[in-house]
């Protein structure tokens, strides 16, 4: 008679057999079955970038031996904890973070699945591909593989130092390290994905707020070209100015000497600037995305203005509060306006909306046409491009609400209704349609497809957008939202211009 313990034994045996497994560049992974798909998690796509390689271009991932589990996300990068929000709940960190996580149809079609990798947002400060907000499941569960993917924060994201730029360890690769780490990402998704049933000639990224404006510097950045083909901004806006690594007294190297310096390093080596505790390396200070001239060739909205974008497909677009992401703070529009800001805001009280005008022009300038002048640059270099206006709010919410909050279209999207909200039957809808769209755009190019209302294009000749509300469809831009979109871009062009 078999005794207890063998059963148990042959049944923990059968469980392992089962787990699926993908063999990779750097060693076999062993994830979990859940349901109708397979899941990946904590896999490493370079090696942890501390110590030595802190300030370093991301380096190749050690190969292992055996089978390495990938049931549990890996640590999330070294961030302050300022928020209890969905997008923030990251769990465990640590300086060594450089992981992905994967989730794919347990069968796939033949020659592969489209592929769809997320950049979370953050203000490039914040944020985890394991939060909870941003689960792959129900977009995979639409025959796409999903990709989430840590990236470098702060300012061991994004950091200049002369001793660095001296040292040049790296041919020229500075500054920008969470650009690299997402462009790695992307290297190891080419040399990889077909382990996991995905086509990496289908490649769609995309992203929110920082991840969005990530996506922008993707798609106008000569070291991702080939490694996607189509490109997702939410709530990225298009017209804010980078500044530069170096060169002037607000440069990235002049803002990291004074940084060193206030510790005691007025003429740090690379080795010292790697030995300062990672607590210091936190505190808040200037940091943020900048043109290095390498990975960053100039502002993504410049680039667009140029046509010198990759030529990529792009769905772009923003939501109805986005003014919700700077607190209502009226001097982020007048800056963005320039001298047309008093004309626009008187036209804008001509129109009452549930939100104010001044509200709106916030939302409008900050986001709303900086997106739609990205999408017809792209249109307009003969390339996709589809503009959208998220207007859904959760059921529970609605009466009270102003307009969708910056970031409030995630849940809808993931399908993860994760922060007490009461949903509808208008909610539910709506969160099956945008799925719907962004996963047909990474299949096909083209979010349109039956039952769902059309998605106008924008052309050389036309900018609709597709608004998401109780009643999803394409309309036109009113004349007041085109002059605020001319201004928005009058004075980002003057700002592109000086950076010269």
């Amino acid at each position: 008679m078999m005794t207890m313990a063998a059963v148990l034994a042959l049944v923990s045996g059968a469980a392992q057999a089962a787990a699926p497994t993908a063999r990779l560049d750097a060693g076999v992974v062993q994830g979990a079955a859940d349901g109708d798909l397979l899941v990946f998690k904590g896999i490493p796509y370079a090696a942890g970038p501390s110590g030595p390689l802190r300030w370093r271009a991301p380096q190749p991932v050690p190969a292992w031996t055996g089978v390495r589990p990938a049931t549990g996300f890996g640590a999330a990068c070294l961030q302050p904890h300022l928020s209890d929000d969905p997008w923030a709940q990251v769990g465990p960190q640590s300086e060594d973070c450089l992981f992905l996580n994967v989730w794919r149809p347990a069968k796939v079609e033949a020659g592969g699945d489209a592929v769809m990798v997320f950049i979370h947002g953050g203000s490039f400060t914040r944020g985890a591909a394991g939060v909870p907000l941003y689960d792959g499941s129900a977009l995979a569960k639409r025959g796409v593989v999903i990709v989430t993917i840590n990236y470098r924060l702060g300012r061991f994201g994004y950091f200049a130092h002369p001793a660095l730029t001296a040292e040049n360890a790296d041919g020229g690769r500075l500054g920008n390290y969470g650009l690299m780490d997402q462009i790695a990402a992307l290297q190891w998704v080419q040399r990889n994905i077909r382990a996991f049933g995905g086509d990496p000639r289908r490649v769609t990224v995309f992203g929110e707020s920082a991840g969005a404006v990530a996506v922008q510097m993707l798609t106008t950045s000569p070291a991702a070209k080939g490694l996607f083909v189509r490109a997702i901004s939410e709530s990225g806006g298009g017209t804010a100015a980078a500044s530069p690594i170096r060169g002037t007294p607000l440069s990235g190297e002049a803002f990291g000497a004074s940084w060193a310096k206030g510790l005691g390093l007025a003429d740090a080596t690379p080795a010292q600037l790697r030995a300062i505790p990672a607590a210091d390396v936190l505190k808040p200070g200037p940091t943020g995305p900048m043109v290095d001239g390498v990975m960053m060739l100039r502002t993504p909205g410049d680039t667009y203005r140029k046509g010198e974008q990759l030529k990529v497909g792009l769905i772009i677009g923003g939501n109805s509060h986005e003014a919700s992401l700077v607190g209502e703070n009226v001097a982020v529009a007048k800056a963005g306006l320039g001298p047309a800001y008093d004309a626009l805001l008187a036209e804008a009280k001509a129109h009452p909306t549930k939100a104010g005008a001044e509200s709106d022009l916030i939302t409008e300038s900050l986001s709303t046409q900086p997106s739609r002048y990205l999408a017809e640059r792209n249109a307009a270099a003969g390339l996709p491009a589809y503009s959208y206006y998220f207007d859904e709010v959760a059921g529970g919410d609605r009466a009270k609400a102003k307009g969708t909050d910056h970031g409030g279209e995630l849940s809808y999207l993931f399908g993860t209704r994760i922060d007490k909200e009461v949903w509808d039957d208008t909610d539910r809808h709506v969160s099956q349609l945008i799925g719907d769209y962004w996963t047909r755009f990474a299949k096909t190019g083209d979010p349109n497809g039956a039952g769902a209302p059309r998605w106008a294009p924008v052309t050389k000749a036309a900018s609709p957008f597709m608004r998401f509300d109780a009643a999803p469809h394409t309309e036109e831009a009113t004349p007041l939202e085109g002059k605020i979109e001319d201004a928005a871009v009058a004075v980002a062009v003057k700002a592109w211009d000086a950076a010269k």
